[in-house]
């Protein structure tokens, strides 16, 4: 087990957005405390991310792209990440740019488990 989920609480963002987003990820990434932990993952050109700054424990993924991609990606991160027991001691926040959720189909992610 990784040393990041044995540690309670766990707060963990994801964000996901598309090019066109990257203004609203950039507001959201600077919202975010020093100590945020997650993942972004945004659907753009190569080198359209370089503008992003991000927490240092919140990683900037880019996704070439596709619709594929980009919800591939948010596919492989809730497998990872969202646990199909819950629990209490553990936050998750998701964010989707307007953008990214025409993009990613979420209602095709078994979230039911999820307790909100």
């Amino acid at each position: 087990m990784r040393s990041h989920r044995r540690r309670h609480p766990l707060d963990h963002v994801l964000i996901v957005g598309c090019a066109d987003d990257l203004d609203d990820v950039g507001i959201t990434l600077a919202l975010l405390p020093p100590d945020a932990y997650g993942q972004v993952l945004i659907e753009a050109p190569a080198g359209a991310t370089d503008c992003l700054t991000a927490p240092p424990r919140v990683a900037i993924h880019r996704v070439d792209p596709g619709r594929a991609g980009l919800e591939a990606a948010v596919s492989a991160w809730v497998e990872e990440w969202i646990p199909w027991e819950p629990d209490p001691r553990r936050a998750v926040a998701v964010w989707v740019g307007r953008q990214a959720g025409a993009v990613v189909d979420l209602d095709h992610l078994d979230l039911d488990h999820l307790t909100v």
